[in-house]
């Protein structure tokens, strides 16, 4: 076709746009309009119970009990009362390592201590919580690989405060780390680095109580 001035027409044909471009560029403008891309849901943490195992990574646990436990005064006096958490704890590491302690509100955990992240009701004691290896009737700090063992986190009683019904405990997870000039060993899972370690299960346990404590 010619132009009436006798050279070729400038008249351009459309452009065809496929229809996939289309869905897309309409679904971006629907979802800018409402705050833009929204996140994928984090994983809600395992709800668990008595006899429950994790792994944790560097650890398997067996959370067996809660209980409340009497340590007489060996000098006559009133004694001492407990809430104890008892846990079947084997090392899958290579290293032996110590228990450590728990998080304590705000007082970062140590070693595998650093894996329960918090317990509720709050237990607030004297001298922070204290947490043992029992090997055949002697306390010890040592974890062995590959040795099934039993972990007992001992929480105080003070005066006139009674033990609750039941406890909840957060529990993190280890990875193994390897920094880009040395090894880092194992750390807490966090999905954020800059914020606190990811609890990946809560476990309920109800406290068994002891006549008279």
């Amino acid at each position: 076709m010619t132009s009436p001035s006798g050279g070729e027409s400038t008249r351009r044909r459309p452009v065809a746009v496929p229809v996939a471009a289309l869905v897309v560029a309409t679904g971006l403008g629907v979802t800018a309009a409402f705050g833009g891309l929204a996140e994928a849901p984090k994983e809600p943490p395992k709800q668990l119970g008595p006899g429950a195992t994790v792994d944790q990574g560097e650890f398997t646990t067996t959370f067996v009990e809660s209980r409340t436990a009497f340590q007489p005064d060996e000098y006559g006096g009133e004694g001492k009362r407990f809430l104890e958490v008892v846990m079947k704890v084997t090392n899958k590491g290579e290293k032996t390592t110590t228990v450590g302690s728990p998080w304590s509100g705000t007082q970062r955990g140590l070693l595998f201590g650093a894996g329960l992240l918090k317990v509720t009701p709050e237990l607030k004691t004297p001298y922070g919580p204290l947490t043992t290896v029992a090997a055949e009737g002697v306390p010890s700090q040592q974890l062995h690989p590959g040795v099934p063992s039993t972990v007992v986190i001992k929480y105080q009683l003070t005066d006139g405060q009674r033990a609750p019904q039941q406890v909840k405990l957060d529990v993190g997870t280890f990875e193994f780390n390897e920094g880009f000039s040395h090894e880092l060993g194992w750390v807490l899972v966090s999905e954020d680095p800059k914020g606190p370690p990811t609890v990946a299960a809560q476990v309920t346990l109800p406290v068994q109580r002891k006549e008279g404590v």
